[in-house]
């Protein structure tokens, strides 16, 4: 029986969640212990090769954004109310969003508080069994560029708002203008800095590896931390025919140095997107091309497909080609970004297919976001001469940003999200299926070994719902704030399932 200790109505967490730095604190049967991930034939596995799905959400706490009106902040801190809600849906992984802005404000000086602040939220997560994806995160290259106040732009243009990303010392733009004529990354300013970095103009480039290389420095090790997305959505920023050897040169060199700072843990590569002009054409970093080893390296382009992007292509095409481009290369895949944003009944359809594809592959991912601000430049929108954010924002957790309340959970949203699923299954997943509406869910893997720990989420309690297996003994459920954790134990070498029904 696990080593389970009470901290609060109905939530269980096991010892080695609240002490994630000791290796023998606990056994392989403490459903949400955090072990060290690996890359193992396209899947995340942990060390004891039992797949791990990794499920969760951004957050942006941690984020330095743009703040485009002063009534509004532009993040708000994950309490730890969020944390207990958290892990009551049962999630298994944060994608917490930092800023190279705050981490070496000023140049060459890395800021230990910040690494501090990073540690704090990493352990937070872990003491309520979730591991953390530590993301390198930009919009539009920095927060410091934006039209400032009073400034006209041409008749075929608008203002352009601030983001988020590098410090004021890395952007360098030239002079150019920060009006846009389409998506954010079409300002000419945001161009000239992503060429600048991409050139390594006066070393800039170098520094952004060092500032990984501290993260990394700290965080070696730490089986809680899954792992590292080195860059998030990159521009495209000129052809991707002469900008290919620039980009992957820039993520060889961080590969190489994270490694170098003895850190094992996964390392997240992101294709660089043209989103100023598409015709500049996709960049998908290959391994192969880059010369690192194929070692725990991660695909993980987001999937906006039928949510934000409304080229053409269905969220299923997206997810295959994500599939094969991972299987060319050696790596698993991981979606980094994903979302919507309405709760009308053709979003929610959309949703419901998403969630469908993703239990058919197996897939992990990050919802976009835990809790979006009034004053995130997401939410903000032009208003005769000022930025304003709309009237609601719904997120995973709702916002009224006209009456200043939060709205508390999407529900409709946390019944997808918070849909049962295997958090460790030994061997490998052959079948997922699992019902937000009925509750039940089916897994049926493959087992390497006979005595190999099963871990498994359900939003379901005893009395509604009840649970089969064949192929496992030691069948245990422990209720949890939420539903239920569900651990077995594989019986012999060969194939398994377990089931969760409605009585």
């Amino acid at each position: 029986m696990p080593r389970l200790i009470y901290l609060g109505p109905a939530l269980l967490l096991p010892l080695a969640a609240c002490n994630p730095h000791d290796d023998t604190a606990s056994s392989p049967l403490d459903p949400l212990e955090l072990r060290p991930l690996a890359v193992d034939v396209h899947r995340i596995v942990d060390d004891l090769d039992r797949e791990v799905l990794l499920r969760g959400v951004n957050i942006t706490s941690l984020g330095e954004y743009w703040q485009g009106s002063p009534e509004h902040p532009p993040t708000l801190p994950t309490t730890d109310e969020d944390w207990d809600a958290m892990a009551a849906r049962g999630l298994s992984v944060v994608r917490l969003v930092v800023h190279w802005s705050r981490l070496e404000p000023e140049r060459g000086q890395i800021d230990s508080a910040y690494l501090d602040a990073i540690d704090s939220y990493v352990t937070a997560a872990a003491e309520h069994g979730i591991y953390t994806v530590i993301d390198m995160h930009q919009d539009a290259y920095s927060a410091f560029i934006y039209t400032p106040e009073g400034e006209a732009c041409p008749e075929d243009a608008r203002p352009g708002k601030g983001w988020d990303g590098a410090p004021e010392w890395a952007t360098m733009t030239d002079g150019r203008s920060t009006c846009v004529t389409g998506d954010r990354n079409s300002a000419p300013a945001v161009v000239a800095a992503w060429n600048h970095f991409y050139d390594n103009s006066d070393g800039i480039r170098d520094n952004f590896v060092a500032a990984w290389t501290a993260v990394a420095t700290r965080f070696a090790q730490r089986p809680e931390v899954a792992g590292y997305d080195l860059l998030n959505e990159p521009d495209t920023s000129r052809f991707a025919t002469e900008l290919t050897p620039l980009y992957e040169g820039l993520l060889a060199e961080l590969v190489t140095a994270i490694r170098g700072a003895g850190a094992e843990q996964l390392i997240f590569l992101e294709p660089a997107i043209p989103a100023g002009d598409p015709s500049l054409g996709l960049i998908f970093p290959d391994p192969g091309r880059m010369g690192v080893e194929p070692f725990n390296l991660v695909g993980s382009t987001h999937n906006y497909a039928e949510s934000i992007d409304t080229t053409g292509l269905s969220l299923e095409a997206t997810n295959s080609l994500i599939w094969t481009l991972a299987e060319s290369q050696d790596t698993a895949v991981w979606i980094g970004e994903y979302g919507f944003w309405s709760t009308s009944s053709e979003v929610l359809e959309v949703a419901v297919r998403y969630a469908a594809d993703e239990d058919v592959r197996a897939q992990g991912g990050a919802w976009w976001q835990w809790r979006q601000p009034c004053g995130d430049p997401h939410s903000l929108h032009w208003v005769d001469d000022g930025w304003e954010p709309i009237a609601t924002v719904v997120h995973l957790n709702s916002l009224d940003c006209a009456g200043g309340a939060e709205l508390g959970p999407t529900e409709e949203f946390f019944a997808l999200l918070s849909r049962g699923y295997p958090r460790a299954a030994p061997g490998r997943i052959q079948v997922l299926l699992s019902d937000p509406v009925s509750g039940s869910l089916r897994v049926e893997a493959e087992a390497a070994r006979a005595g190999d720990a099963v871990v498994l989420w359900t939003p379901t309690q005893d009395d509604t719902h009840g649970i089969w297996s064949e192929g496992v003994d030691e069948l245990e459920e422990h209720a949890v704030t939420g539903g239920r954790l569900i651990t077995a134990v594989v019986a012999t070498k060969g194939d398994y399932v377990i089931g969760v029904e409605p009585r």
